[in-house]
């Protein structure tokens, strides 16, 4: 086995392994899951995979494959095991990332396309963000440090290098870095 596809391999059992992580904080009401952003995450990760694919990313798509199948998930145990304060500007956010759905259908070029889902992932990311930075521990600073670090070893497992391939794992990266540091940041000035 090639090393592109060994750590196209380690990065999809990370996929795994975190997501196994997430669904037992669930269970265990240790983490609350924003189900709108899930839903969103897992439209735009199976867009993303679809435009890695096209894009020439190879073993470095697969992860992104096995993300999509994990925010959907998430997004139905959110639904029921959840965050229930959702907020005026939750579902602005909400609607604002369906909305733009249809834009990246529209533009025909894999590059667009990156570009546009990885704009509605950060408009989607804000209601974990909020959420999280009210009550910081009920979200998984681990499981996102995963996710980080599924989303490096893709962009390592590509076979070809290009805006298209690396773009979206690369926002996941900082949006998830931003989450973990407010994560720490609150965790240290609010008490559990």
């Amino acid at each position: 086995m090639a090393t592109k596809e060994i750590i196209g391999v380690v990065a999809a059992a990370l996929t795994v392994i975190g997501g196994a992580i997430y669904l037992w904080q669930i269970y265990a009401r240790t983490v609350k899951p924003h189900a709108f952003s899930w839903i969103v995450w897992g439209t735009l990760a199976l867009v993303s995979f679809a435009a890695q694919l096209a894009g020439g990313a190879g073993p470095g798509a697969w992860a992104m494959g096995v993300s999509a199948l994990n925010c959907y998930v998430f997004a139905v145990f959110g639904l029921f095991y959840g965050e229930k304060n959702i907020t005026r500007s939750d579902w602005v956010a909400f609607v604002a990332a369906l909305l733009a759905i249809p834009v990246w259908r529209a533009t025909h070029n894999p590059l667009w396309a990156v570009v546009i889902v990885s704009c509605i992932d950060a408009v989607a990311f804000y209601p974990t963000f909020r959420k999280s930075w009210l009550r910081p521990y009920e979200e998984g600073a681990a499981v996102f440090s995963l996710i980080t670090l599924q989303m490096l070893l893709s962009i390592l497992a590509a076979q070809k290098y290009s805006l298209t391939v690396i773009l979206y794992p690369a926002v996941i990266i900082f949006l998830n870095l931003t989450l973990i540091a407010a994560l720490l940041y609150r965790r240290r000035s609010i008490p559990a």
